[in-house]
């Protein structure tokens, strides 16, 4: 009995099989529309992101707020919530998964009984200096595609949109 050679993974036969069952979508002008280009390259920079921080075992959303915490220690849930326009049962879903890790605790405020304060632990600490690390070398991904002149530029103008 004859085998087949198996092919190479992106041999140009496998690769023409491929666009034959899935020929190019026609964007119909799609393409000249600044919030289809902005989502495209935000998908790119989340998949990039979810890769860097693999590591560290963080999403986007967990590492802007334990960022924030390091930055802010014994700030409250609702001033994150306010402050990366997250819905308070979000947030809190993200804070027990942080303390679940064992990343951040919560204490009682000594001066307002009714609100919890925001702590990285030691091993948060950690994991919040290993989570720069491959954070910086994400953000080299994203601006070593632009001049220094063009990523202020390009900051200015997201600035925009934002406010």
């Amino acid at each position: 009995m004859l085998m087949k050679p198996i092919q190479a993974q992106g041999s140009t036969d496998t690769s023409a099989r491929i666009r034959k069952a899935h020929p190019p979508v026609d964007r119909a002008g799609l393409d000249d529309f600044v919030g289809y280009q902005l989502r495209l390259a935000y998908i790119a920079i989340s998949r990039h992101f979810a890769k860097a921080m693999q590591a560290v075992d963080l999403t986007q959303k967990q590492t802007g707020v334990l960022w924030l915490i390091a930055a802010n220690g014994g700030v409250s849930q609702i001033s994150l919530a306010r402050e990366l326009g997250m819905d308070r049962a979000s947030m809190m879903a993200i804070i027990d998964r942080l303390q679940n890790r064992g990343l951040i605790v919560r204490e009682r405020s000594r001066h307002d009984g009714r609100r919890q304060e925001l702590y990285l632990t030691p091993k948060g600490r950690k994991t919040m200096a290993r989570s720069r690390k491959a954070l910086e070398k994400h953000e080299l991904w994203i601006t070593n595609r632009f001049t220094p002149d063009e990523v202020a530029e390009l900051m200015s103008l997201l600035g925009r949109i934002q406010h």
